[in-house]
């Protein structure tokens, strides 16, 4: 049995939507796209932190899946109690000789 059939990890996503409330300003609301699903968190590697950076994008951590999550830049993953917004679009992706998995670039979302 390869990695691929078990995924160590769950996660939720859900797609941002910003509305206008009754007073003239605005806020987020979300969807779910998709709750429990098998997935790899891991983190980002200093190479991929500063490919992102130079575009001017932070990352920490990249996402593995076995199909295409079909997530955008609105969306953000929830894992284990922490919140991730996702900074690109899934790309397939030959990790290790495992087989083809989607990669999603994410970045952590802290409170401050």
């Amino acid at each position: 049995m390869s990695i691929l059939d078990n995924l160590p990890h769950t996660c939720t996503a859900k797609r941002r939507a910003r509305t206008s409330d009754s007073y003239g300003g605005s806020r987020d609301t979300y969807t779910t796209v998709f709750s429990d699903r098998a997935c790899w968190v891991q983190q980002a590697g200093d190479s991929e932190i500063e490919e992102f950076r130079k575009r001017g994008v932070n990352i920490t951590n990249k996402i593995y899946f076995v199909v295409d999550p079909e997530l955008t830049n609105e969306d953000v993953v929830e894992y284990d109690g922490d919140q991730y917004d996702v900074q690109s679009f899934p790309e397939k992706d030959a990790s290790a000789g495992l087989g083809i998995v989607w990669r999603v670039m994410v970045n952590r979302v802290t409170e401050i």
